[in-house]
């Protein structure tokens, strides 16, 4: 009998993956263990292995296609072994999960009686959230389920209409409203075809512009896609505030001076003021558990594991690892896991997993030249520092004025969980650790 390959979970918040190759054709054999495919997930490309051994029997899901977890992709047969006459036309199945799924619903709501809609816990926290009537969401989960992105794409087009995962992503990127698209899918079905189509014949000769926009279109990676939403999720549900402050950062500099090159010779490690800023911030954090708090419809949820998310350019975008435990880290280990991390993010080796349960984010662009930038939240966690490059500036000492290298801070803040006065205290208590970052270190 035919073994069903399925798109694995390969992360608590994945809902769907796009194909992005397969290492082997139809007829080759397989071994367990074996790279047999390629998946992009919202955070990263993942190589997947076999599970069991065989040969690839047949491809229901070709390389381009997005599709949600759980749905046969291919069938492995055993050598020699027949295929079955039909073969399910890439239909969602369950699945053995190598991560825990979020918590089904216990009771009668379980088995979702008439009238109630079938909808992912995280697309009803994230339409509760954002004031959308989950009712009116096209469900294009597995059976018809409607996810995350469903509540998102109706928020950003207020249309029902149902749709593919594709084609409401690319309404929500291309402005169209979906209620006003006929789709040429099976069942009425609204595929990105369908889309592209109706934002063309908007932008035609019958539309009023003086001067014809130019240049190609480059379709949206889904990594720019998954940021984009989550941007638009950001600033939709959370009320940010910023808060900022100076640092005398001649301390910092003095102490990467004397510590760059025993570390180096010691433990091999480059140390970086990034480092040293994680180090430090981690320190704060654990001072102050007020910041690990995430705001959620049923409450306050309160964390207590310090998992610092940094950002980090890559190829394919902005990335963010995450350092688990980083309260609990030397400054080797800290300098050496974060390189490790970087490293991995550049060469678009990261899994999922690397990526998640941050309570805290660090994005540093001193290195571009930027004196001081407000960042964005990352949704759920309630807070995020942007730090800017250290800088010679005057500052007032003693009544005299003295060039010193400075270091401008900011924080951007989630008012539904941190009022002023306490992200004002952390903020002063990191700003403190900075000035004087030996002590922190005893």
């Amino acid at each position: 009998m035919a073994s069903e390959i399925v798109m694995p979970r390969m992360g608590l918040t994945m809902e769907e993956g796009t194909l992005v190759g397969w290492r082997k054709s139809v007829g080759q054999k397989i071994s367990a263990g074996e790279p047999l495919f390629e998946i992009e997930t919202d955070k990263s490309t993942v190589e997947v292995e076999a599970l069991e051994s065989g040969v690839l029997g047949r491809i229901l899901v070709e390389v381009g296609q997005t599709v949600p977890v759980g749905t046969v992709i291919a069938l492995l047969v055993k050598e020699g072994e027949a295929l079955p006459d039909e073969a399910p036309a890439a239909a969602s199945r369950p699945q053995a999960m190598p991560f825990a799924p979020e918590p089904a619903a216990q009771g009668p709501a379980a088995a979702a009686p008439s009238g109630k809609v079938r909808a992912s816990p995280a697309a009803r926290r994230l339409a509760r959230s954002l004031g959308v009537e989950l009712s009116r969401a096209a469900g294009t989960g597995p059976g018809g389920r409607v996810v995350a992105w469903n509540v998102t794409a109706l928020n950003l087009t207020g249309a029902p209409a149902k749709a593919s995962p594709l084609a409401a992503k690319a309404a929500a990127e291309l402005g169209v409203d979906l209620s006003a698209v006929q789709g040429s899918g099976p069942g009425g079905r609204i595929t990105r075809q369908d889309v592209e189509r109706a934002q063309g014949a908007a932008s035609g000769p019958g539309r009023d512009e003086a001067v014809p926009v130019s240049g190609e279109v480059r379709p949206f990676t889904r990594l720019e896609q998954v940021m984009a939403r989550r941007m638009v999720e950001s600033f939709s549900s959370a009320p940010h505030f910023y808060l900022h402050v100076d640092v005398d950062a001649r301390p910092l500099v003095a102490l990467r001076e004397q510590l760059k090159a025993r570390l180096e010779k010691r433990a091999g490690v480059h140390l970086t003021y990034t480092d040293l800023l994680v180090y430090l911030v981690a320190r704060a954090l654990a001072r102050h558990p007020e910041m690990l708090c995430q705001w959620t419809p049923q409450g306050m949820r309160q964390l207590s594991d310090v998992h610092v998310g940094v950002a980090v350019e890559a190829e394919r975008g902005l990335l963010v690892p995450v350092l688990r435990d980083a309260d609990r880290l030397g400054l080797a280990e800290t300098s050496r896991r974060l390189a490790e991390l970087a490293a991995k993010a550049r060469a678009g080796s990261l899994q999922p997993t690397e990526q998640e349960q941050g309570v805290f984010t660090l994005s540093n662009l001193g290195a571009f030249g930027i004196d001081a930038f407000d960042a964005v939240l990352n949704p759920p966690q309630a807070a995020i520092l942007a730090v800017g490059r250290i800088k010679e500036r005057p500052l007032v000492s003693g009544g005299q004025v003295v060039p010193a290298a400075m270091l401008t801070l900011s924080l951007s803040v989630d008012h539904r969980v941190l009022d002023g006065a306490r992200a004002a205290r952390f903020l002063g208590d990191l700003a403190e650790l900075l000035e004087t970052p030996v002590l922190s270190m005893e």
